[in-house]
Order: C-alpha cells, then structure tokens, then sequence
C-alpha cells in the first residue's frame, strides 16, 4: 500500500457530494449522534473530516491534515469518551480557487474561509496549546 493511501485511509471523509453542516440533516444528525451510544469500534476515527474527493489534495496536505486531526481528535478525547456527537472540524479545499473551508459543523454565518492550508488549521490550533 502507497504512502498516500496510508494517509488517505487513515482520514475521515466527508462524501464529495456531503454538505457541510447545518439543515435539517445535519441538526437531526447531531441530535441523534448526542445521544447515541455506540461501540469504539463503531465510532468516527476523528471530530475533524475532510470533503473529498481526496484526488484534489496533495500528500503534503493529507499529511498536514492528518497531523491536526490525530492532535485535535487527541485534545476532544480528554475530555469525552465518544467522538460520535462532537461539532465536527470539516476542511474542504475548493477546486475553483483553492481557497480552504473551515468551519464547524455547526456554523452557518461568519468566515469560513482561508486563503492556505496553514492559515486554516490556526484557525483551531489556538485550543491544542490552551
């Protein structure tokens, strides 16, 4: 197996054709994950998710991603015991202009975007140094 399928596979995706939170769905889904009781081996692998499809990204920002989120998903571990039911990270980079979406699952007015990679991840980095 490649390298990158490594860092492909150990990432949790968002479908291409996913949104990004907020509507119906997404509310009823996070009502649905809070109270939720599922086994480790049934839980998200990560609170932090990635739109795919995952041709449009580098290695070196799968790599990157996947650092933040084994960090970021470490960080939300202190604190709960079950990932399934947390206010998702979701990074999406823009085929169009490759600007990056960040956002939480949740947010639905405000900046969402930024203009690199890095930029996007300090956006939640702040909380792992809290």
């Amino acid at each position: 197996m490649s390298d990158r399928q490594l860092l492909i596979d150990a990432i949790e995706w968002l479908s291409p054709d996913s949104g990004t939170g907020m509507g119906v769905c997404a509310v009823a889904n996070a009502f649905a994950w809070a109270i939720a009781n599922v086994a480790p081996e049934d839980d998200l692998k990560s609170v932090v998710v990635v739109k795919g499809p995952s041709d449009k990204y580098t290695d070196e920002e799968l790599a990157k991603l996947l650092a933040f989120s084994c960090a970021y998903t470490a960080y939300y571990d202190e604190m709960f015991t079950q990932r399934m039911g947390a206010n998702l990270i979701i990074f999406d980079k823009r085929e169009f202009d490759s600007a990056w979406l960040r956002k939480r699952m949740t947010w639905d007015q405000g900046p969402m975007y930024s203009k690199t990679l890095d930029e996007a991840i300090a956006v939640f980095e702040h909380r792992l140094s809290e």
